[in-house]
């Protein structure tokens, strides 16, 4: 079949060219001045804060909550930073792993599916569209997710409840920001190789240095190869993954870096089975025990992306600075399976489908910050303008065909034909904004953080097979204040009021675009930085609304549909504790009790009930042991993980049961070698990820134990 070839349209062409020339060219004169001295480093610490690799547990700073990079206690809003210790100790497999032990994250809310991350924050199950890396949006488009592997990153920032002033169209749970490993002055080697459960292999390599000999140029090379499968017959968990950065830094006051990678997968999609007396009458037949981790060879999952952008930055002077970030990022999928459709006195029975798929996305962030003296403080301004497209190209081959597979003689062992063509659709959205944002720091300790945004969004659907469109515009304005005050004795109390907007990917079941979403919480919040330093305590009490909120329609066997509520309600208390607890400790504890409540919708019979996939109660700690005392070199760690009950759906029919999971690593260090030993869901815990309505479980991850040898260079 013919495909579509996407292009940027041309007005951004010239916009990108001209911004990223006029930044370079401003540089040059800089380049030109000072040949003879070596400036290296170029990226000071207190920038690295900000936005990079942070040794520890707690990062003293972000720019996720506040875009010109402030200290956490001066961020308004409940904010974690998982950093690139964290990341290193647990050598998380996914991103819904990497966050799994903040607060207020339900991760793997679809259980053991490798196709994109999914994860729940604030009791609003948003994986699919709060996703972001290096500020950009980077979200799920129908089944093309452009998944970054964590090896490939510095930190993970997690900002919890709207942020649309910033970042635009965001869910309402909040947004988890991916921070892409950048190139540093200094030489940075390193290589690892690792073996683990399923005949997973992986080889991996990071290598940065400087580049030339004034110091002005570092490069950066992150390439990750592994080969395996997973618990499910038939799987696959196939990744190649080659990342580059490339920092041209003339001056103090100017610098570029150009980001980019090639990625390659073959993964398994998510895997429904139905469960005995519950999905079917165990008078009909009996299915056997591992029946769900059988899986037709016909399922697979494989895709190829790619991406390039670049973050410039020039200061005008001590008072002005200029930022761009660019990206644009391109996917195709091929997408298969034999998916659990009912089970009756006959047999279980299976559909097919298929999807081809082809999308690409742009993000595009131009600020102006300007810093100056206000009432005996300091403040710093930031206008700022931005461009999202996100255009997904999807043929679906689906026709109904219904296979059953007896009970006495349940197998997959028989061939699955390509189902004919259903449909072929091209969805394009467009977003623009104009945004501000103050923040101003008084000398006697209180921070005021305000923000504005209009944004200009549509979205089109067309239909290229029955040559019609379906056309959604809209415009939003919406607004954030919060105020911190940090006391002498290290406690900082807040609170914040903070709104978004979604204009919610996919449709209904007619065809029809679905309606767009606002969203806004008010938070009230303490942190304490107790005196010894390395630590910080959070709490945040916050009552969180959200418009339209979409579910799959079970209508729909193909879970490509959606329908709305009018409102949903998520109150709620959050405690984390992050950082270093004593001289051989050190890690993060977390706790979040949620309250949702469905307030408004059409349908009568869902008033009153819970959101989807939102556990009242969930708790968890990982911590970090330094058993140098038993073994110089050797550090311990265990972590630990509570859910409680869920319901899959807003209909509330079917109660996906809590489960408790236990994880440990162990990791020696000697010269330039280190060993490391991995093992997720130590008990080997048999548990449902999800129970859905009428549809059958899917089972949470089994027991994983990888060894890993690293060594630096």
């Amino acid at each position: 079949m013919p495909r579509k070839t996407f292009r940027l349209p041309s007005r951004l062409r010239r916009l990108a060219g001209r911004t990223c020339a006029f930044v370079i060219a401003a540089a040059a004169p800089a380049a030109a001045q000072e040949p003879e001295y070596e400036l290296a480093p170029i990226i000071v610490r207190s920038k690295l804060d900000y936005s990079g690799a942070v040794d520890g547990y707690l990062a003293p700073a972000s720019e996720t909550g506040v875009k010109a990079g402030v200290p956490l206690s001066e961020v308004p809003q409940s904010i974690t930073v998982v950093t690139s210790t964290e990341l290193e100790a647990r050598q998380p497999a996914q991103i819904e792993d990497a966050i799994k032990y903040s607060a207020g994250i339900n991760a793997s809310t679809w259980g053991t599916d490798d196709r994109f991350d999914q994860y729940a924050v604030r009791g609003f199950d948003l994986g699919a569209s709060a996703l972001y890396r290096d500020g950009l949006p980077q979200k799920v488009l129908s089944f093309s997710a452009f998944t970054s592997d964590p090896y490939m990153l510095d930190r993970v920032d997690v900002l919890r409840g709207p942020a649309g002033v910033l970042y635009g169209s965001n869910d309402a749970g909040g947004m988890v920001n991916l921070v892409t490993k950048r190139p540093v002055f200094g030489r940075l080697a390193e290589g690892r190789v690792s073996y683990g459960s399923h005949g997973t292999g992986t080889l991996a390599f990071d290598f940065s240095n400087v580049l030339n000999e004034s110091g002005t140029v570092a490069g950066r090379l992150t390439g990750l190869l592994r080969d395996g499968a997973t618990e499910i017959d038939n799987s696959a968990n196939n990744r190649a993954l080659l990342a580059g950065g490339l920092t041209w830094a003339p001056s103090d006051r100017t610098s570029i870096t150009f980001l980019g990678h090639v990625q390659r997968d073959a993964l398994t999609p998510i895997n429904f089975a139905p469960v005995a007396d519950e999905d079917y009458d165990t008078s009909w037949g009996t299915l056997p025990g591992d029946w769900p981790y059988r899986m037709s060879d016909y399922n697979h999952f494989r895709t190829r992306q790619y991406s390039f952008g670049w973050e410039a930055t020039h200061e005008f002077s001590d008072a002005l600075t200029f930022t761009q970030r660019l990206r644009y990022a391109h996917q195709d999928t091929d997408y298969a399976q034999l998916d659990y459709s009912y089970a009756d006195a006959s047999g279980v029975n299976y559909y097919a489908f298929r999807n081809d798929e082809e999308a690409e996305t742009l993000g595009l962030d131009n600020s102006l910050e300007w810093k100056s003296p206000l009432a005996g403080g300091e403040n710093s301004l930031i206008v700022g303008a931005d461009y999202q497209l996100g255009r997904h190209d999807v043929t679906q081959y689906y026709d109904g065909t219904i296979y059953t597979i007896p009970y006495a003689t349940a197998s997959f062992d028989f061939a699955v034909a390509d189902p004919a063509l259903s449909s072929r659709s091209l969805t394009t959205y467009r977003e623009t904004g104009l945004y501000l944002q103050d923040h101003v720091k008084f000398d006697m300790g209180t921070s005021v953080t305000a923000g504005l945004r209009h944004s200009w969004f549509e979205t089109d659907i067309e239909d290229l097979l029955g040559s019609s469109t379906e056309s959604q515009d809209d415009q939003a304005t919406i607004g954030m204040l919060g105020v911190t005050h940090e006391f002498a004795n290290g406690l900082t109390p807040y609170l914040g009021y903070s709104e978004g907007f979604l204009q919610n990917y996919g449709q209904t079941i007619a065809g029809d675009p679905l309606d767009p979403s606002k969203s806004h919480q008010w938070e009230l919040g303490l942190r304490y930085a107790p005196p010894s330093g390395g630590l910080l305590l959070s709490a945040a009490l916050f009552d969180l609304r959200k418009t339209n909120v979409k579910d799959y329609d079970l209508d729909d066997p193909t879970f490509s549909s959606f329908t709305q509520v009018g409102e949903v309600r998520s109150r709620g208390l959050e405690l984390e504790a992050r950082g270093r607890f004593s001289a051989t400790l050190e890690g993060v504890a977390s706790y979040t009790y949620l309250d949702t409540e469905i307030t408004r919708s059409s349908d009568p019979s869902k008033l009153g009930n819970e959101n989807a996939m939102a556990p009242r109660h969930q708790a968890a700690f990982w911590l970090d042991y330094d058993a140098s005392s038993l073994a110089l070199g050797l550090t311990a760690g265990a972590g630990l993980r509570l859910i409680s009950d869920a319901y899959a759906t807003q209909d509330n029919l079917r109660t996906t049961r809590g489960y408790a999971l236990a994880d440990l690593s162990l990791h020696y260090e000697a010269d330039t070698y280190a060993v490391d030993l991995g093992v997720t869901n130590l008990f080997d815990r048999d548990y449902f990820g999800v129970c859905y309505d009428g549809y059958g479980c899917a089972r949470g991850e089994g027991r994983k134990v990888t060894l890993s040898l690293n060594r630096a260079f």
